[in-house]
């Protein structure tokens, strides 16, 4: 069943857990609470183990501007464990924001291509 475009990209579980991660993030930079923080952290870890599963089968490039920026924002999330800062959460969030931007760009450029042909 070929889902809607506007859909797609919410099509996967490491997608589904992203998003569910900047909403935690998007929560702990306004209550500053350790809870939404650690959720957020839960979720992005559950994400970046999903994308090395999905680039051992080969089925993903490894290095792409968008999974850099995540990377850089997973790691900044986890020195705000230790810094207790909320400019590190907005850094954090700015980078993960990015890479949700840009694999929806992505995406849309595909279906723009397979339209094309």
């Amino acid at each position: 069943m070929k889902l809607p475009s506007s859909v797609r990209f919410f099509r996967k579980p490491d997608h589904i857990s992203f998003l569910i991660g900047l909403v935690f993030i998007f929560v702990s930079i306004f209550t500053e609470t350790f809870e939404t923080k650690l959720a957020s952290f839960i979720f992005f870890t559950f994400t970046i183990i999903y994308e090395t599963y999905e680039i051992s089968k080969g089925d993903r490039q490894i290095f792409k501007i968008d999974h850099v920026a995540f990377v850089i924002g997973y790691i900044i999330l986890i020195i705000s464990f230790w810094e207790d800062l909320v400019f590190l959460l907005i850094i954090s969030t700015v980078l993960f924001v990015f890479t949700v931007s840009f694999e929806i760009y992505a995406v849309r450029k595909n279906d723009f291509k397979n339209r094309q042909k």
